[in-house]
């Protein structure tokens, strides 16, 4: 972690954090998502694909504590990436919603801080935001499958899925979506269907992965006005 940073500046981005992660709560279990837009009294949130895949009542609520009512936006331009769109309303309040930045000019050990809503196994649970620190370990020269490609040595627990990755500046620079160490599965797979060599691989396991915003912005060009 970068030394120049104060407990000031660290204080301020978890306040920048808390108010653009939402909690995606679907059916009756939650994970993550990022309030990126706003039209007129429509908001929009990304979150992961998987997050949203089960499930068929839809709703976010914001740092407030306001809930509301939400719908998956299909985006044909994902395809196979992890990641998807919801939107909501709100006649009431006015939310301030993330300003973006870019994952894939960070340099190895660039600070990056983490957020999310961390699940627990009581259905009874509330969710809890956290936010955690680190820096950058890898910016893959090849995008895994779902569309990975940012790895952070940032700490991400399951529900933290569809939350923020920050810069230093505050401005969003990727999307969770896979912790260190996963307990099933195989995610690192590059896109064209190769592996990482083994030195590589250790590497990969032992870091957090998201999607950077630029692969989100590429695939959606309409989203582009949302760069902060």
């Amino acid at each position: 972690m970068d030394s120049d940073l104060s407990a000031q500046q660290i204080a301020w981005l978890r306040r920048q954090a808390q108010v653009i992660t939402v909690t995606v709560w679907v059916d009756d279990r939650w994970s993550s998502g990022i309030l990126i837009h706003r039209q007129g009294q429509t908001y929009t949130v990304i979150t992961n694909q998987h997050v949203v895949d089960s499930g068929q009542r839809l709703q976010v609520v914001m740092f407030d504590g306001k809930r509301y009512q939400a719908r998956h936006q299909r985006h044909s331009g994902f395809k196979s990436d992890d990641l998807a769109l919801l939107k909501f309303q709100s006649s009431e309040v006015s939310y301030s919603v993330a300003k973006m930045g870019s994952a894939l000019t960070l340099m190895t050990g660039a600070p990056v801080f983490a957020s999310g809503f961390p699940a627990k196994y009581e259905v009874s649970s509330k969710p809890k935001f956290r936010f955690t620190t680190g820096q950058v370990s890898l910016v893959s020269s090849k995008v895994l499958k779902g569309g990975y490609q940012l790895g952070y040595t940032n700490p991400v627990e399951k529900g933290m899925s569809g939350g923020p990755v920050l810069n230093r500046w505050g401005q969003v620079v990727a999307i969770n979506g896979v912790h260190a160490y996963p307990l099933w599965g195989n995610p690192y797979i590059f896109m064209d269907g190769s592996k990482p060599d083994p030195a590589l691989f250790k590497v990969m396991k032992q870091s957090s992965w998201a999607i950077p915003v630029d692969r989100f912005l590429r695939l959606a060009p309409a989203a582009l006005k949302v760069r902060g």
